[in-house]
């Protein structure tokens, strides 16, 4: 697991991202064993991301030609994660401020348009930092699980994500491939119905 016992906070943060580079986000994470989905709300579309017991919401607010990275505070408890995260803030010219918090010193990154505009060493740290009020980042245990309804929608995506790279690893014949995107999409269909018997209590 890659939590850290500190989070990287991001602030102002804003990264354009295409649909091709979110594409390639998604197959990164999952290939790392994190599990995606898809919410929405009146304002944004959440990119849900889950590994163990920890659970990380992205917002990003839909264009015609790319999605847009938004947020005016985000904590990230995954070191993987956060450094994904920094590096579309690089590569898409994105805008925002990185806190990196360490036992020692704090470090203050600030972006603009992808570039480095200013590095900041500030002594001491936040170990006492709490997680009240951050809509961003929720645990399971929490209680504030998605509902039924909310939970197939969701599954739905992911189950389309996965046929589509069942397609590609077929069009490769990629037997390995095929193999881990079939067991996968068993589990999920598993767990959707599982899910779909709820709703008939």
């Amino acid at each position: 697991m890659s939590a850290i016992p500190w989070p990287t906070e991001f602030q102002e943060l804003s990264i354009k991202i295409t649909k091709r580079t979110l594409h390639q986000f998604i197959k990164n994470m999952m290939a790392n064993e994190y599990a995606l989905y898809w919410r929405y709300d009146s304002s944004f579309i959440y990119l849900i991301i889950e590994l163990e017991d920890l659970v990380h919401e992205l917002p990003f607010i839909r264009n015609e030609q790319f999605l847009t990275l938004k947020a005016k505070k985000l904590y990230i408890y995954d070191s993987i994660l956060s450094d994904v995260i920094e590096e579309l803030l690089q590569s898409e010219k994105g805008t925002g401020v990185v806190k990196r918090m360490t036992e020692g010193p704090q470090y203050v990154t600030t972006y603009e348009h992808g570039d480095i505009a200013s590095t900041v060493e500030i002594e001491g740290s936040e170990q006492g930092m709490a997680n009240k009020n951050v809509p961003m980042i929720q645990y399971k245990e929490n209680g504030k699980s998605l509902g039924p309804k909310t939970m197939i929608n969701v599954m739905n995506l992911e189950i389309n994500y996965i046929l589509m790279e069942l397609f590609e690893a077929m069009e490769e014949n990629n037997e390995e491939a095929i193999a881990e995107h079939k067991h996968r999409l068993k589990k999920l269909v598993n767990r959707r119905s599982q899910v779909e018997k709820l709703l008939k209590l």
